[in-house]
C-alpha cells in the first residue's frame, strides 16, 4: 500500500506528512511526500482529468496490478474528497477559520461528484472496494 501527500495547501508540508503517517501503525504502508505535484499530475491523468491535480484522492488497485511506462494504470476503483471551489468558498471559513486560501482552488473541479465520500461514508466505501479488488469482484 502506498500513502501519498501532495502539497496543496500552505500547511502540507514533509513535517506535515510525516506526522500523519506516523499515525498509521502498518508495516504494508509505504509513505511518500510529492510537493511537487508529480504523482497527482499523473493521477489527474489518468483520470482524463487536463487542468488540475489529483488530491485528497484514492486509488484501489486489484492484486497484480504494475505501473508499467509513462502512464499509471486506471485503478479499478477510486474516490475523492473534492469539492468544487464554490462550496470551499462557502464553507471554507467555518471548517478552517479562513476562506483566504480557497482562491488558489481552481475555477471549477473535474472530479465526477459520482466518486466524491467523506468520512465515515469514504471509510466504508474504501474498505468495500479494498475488499472487492482482493477477492477480484472489481
Amino acid at each position: 500500500m502506498a500513502w501519498t501527500f501532495i502539497d496543496m495547501i500552505k500547511s502540507d508540508t514533509l513535517e506535515a506528512a510525516s506526522e500523519a503517517a506516523s499515525r498509521i501503525d502498518d508495516p504494508r504502508l509505504l509513505a511518500f511526500h510529492d510537493p511537487g505535484h508529480q504523482l497527482g499530475r499523473a493521477m489527474a491523468r489518468c483520470l482524463g482529468w487536463r487542468q488540475h491535480i489529483a488530491w485528497d484522492t484514492y486509488f484501489i488497485f486489484r492484486a497484480g496490478v504494475h505501473w508499467v511506462g509513462q502512464e499509471m494504470p486506471a485503478p479499478d476503483y477510486w474516490f475523492h474528497q473534492l469539492r468544487d471551489r464554490e462550496v470551499w468558498e462557502r464553507t471554507a471559513e467555518a471548517e478552517f477559520g479562513t476562506s483566504g486560501w480557497t482562491q488558489a482552488l481552481a475555477e471549477k473541479s473535474e472530479a465526477d461528484p459520482a466518486h466524491f465520500a467523506t468520512g465515515a461514508d469514504l471509510r466504508s466505501a474504501l474498505g468495500e472496494a479494498v475488499t472487492a479488488a482482493g477477492s477480484g469482484n472489481s
